[in-house]
């Protein structure tokens, strides 16, 4: 079996969010918050592509782990795949994330919230979303030739000097290098 690098993540949630997480129901026998916050940030990772593609830009401002100054905030670690926090970081450079600690902190969030509306059916909720976000995403795929156009639309619009084109691979790694 071949073995994935880790990377050692450190970040700062709350008090309340760490304890609600550590007693949910969905991950029953996990009692690690790395593990906890793995499996999470694992299992919303078309919510996390989704976000990425189509997000909003943050401006790199500062949000605050919790709008009250008074609650406890602890410091958590998780052990991100590569994979993953490859991922994170594309999302925290191309929707300019303060930090990666404010994107995985969002995500847990999310979580929570898709957890307060749906409770024990919540793995069944999202399967059901992303079953739907693949029949979308086949319905509104692209060919090969739209693809050809749009890329030519893009490279006459790119301004003189560097005009470079990156490919990445599956990995989120830069595959291929054009330069016009």
């Amino acid at each position: 079996m071949k073995s994935t690098k880790l990377h050692e993540f450190h970040f700062v949630i709350t008090q309340s969010m760490r304890i609600y997480l550590e007693e949910l129901d969905v991950f029953k026998g996990l009692h690690s918050i790395s593990h906890i916050v793995v499996r999470i940030l694992l299992l919303l990772l078309p919510v996390i592509k989704r976000e990425h593609d189509w997000g909003k830009q943050h401006y790199s401002r500062y949000r605050y782990v919790s709008p009250d100054p008074k609650e406890k905030r602890v410091h958590a670690h998780a052990s991100l795949p590569e994979d993953l926090y490859r991922k994170l970081k594309l999302i925290h450079q191309d929707l300019n994330f303060f930090s990666m600690a404010q994107i995985v902190r969002f995500f847990l969030e999310v979580f929570l919230l898709l957890v307060e509306k749906h409770k024990d059916a919540i793995l069944r909720a999202l399967e059901s979303m992303y079953k739907q976000w693949r029949k979308e995403a086949r319905v509104n795929r692209l060919t090969l030739s739209q693809y050809i156009r749009q890329l030519k639309i893009i490279v006459q619009h790119l301004p003189a000097g560097k005009r470079i084109i990156n490919i990445y691979d599956g990995h989120f790694a830069p595959f291929w290098r054009f330069r016009l």
